[in-house]
C-alpha cells in the first residue's frame, strides 16, 4: 500500500503532470482537497473508487480514510497542499 502525493498545482485541470494523473487514474482511493482541487480532475479516479473530499475534514480524520486504505491493502492517491489541522 502506498500513498501517493500529488500537488495541487495552478489548479487548472488540463495543466496536472502526466504522473499525476496517471496515479489518480490508478488508485481505488483518492482524497483530494475540494477548495484547491478541479472535479474535472477527480473524475479520472477509476470506476467505482472511494473519492473524498477532505476540504472538511481535520487532518484525524484524513489519517483515519489513509489508515483505512492500508488496511485494505489499497494504494491511495491525495491532491491537493498539505493537511490542516
Amino acid at each position: 500500500m502506498t500513498v501517493h502525493f500529488i500537488g495541487a498545482g495552478p489548479g487548472a485541470p488540463d495543466l496536472i503532470t502526466v504522473r499525476g494523473l496517471r496515479l489518480i487514474e490508478s488508485c481505488p482511493i483518492c482524497l483530494y482537497a475540494g477548495s484547491l482541487v478541479p472535479e474535472a480532475v477527480i473524475r479520472a479516479a477509476p470506476k467505482g473508487a472511494r473519492v473524498i473530499d477532505t476540504a472538511s475534514l481535520t487532518l484525524d480524520e484524513i489519517i483515519a480514510e489513509i489508515a483505512a486504505a492500508h488496511d485494505a491493502g489499497c494504494d491511495a492517491a491525495r491532491r491537493g497542499r498539505g493537511f490542516r489541522r
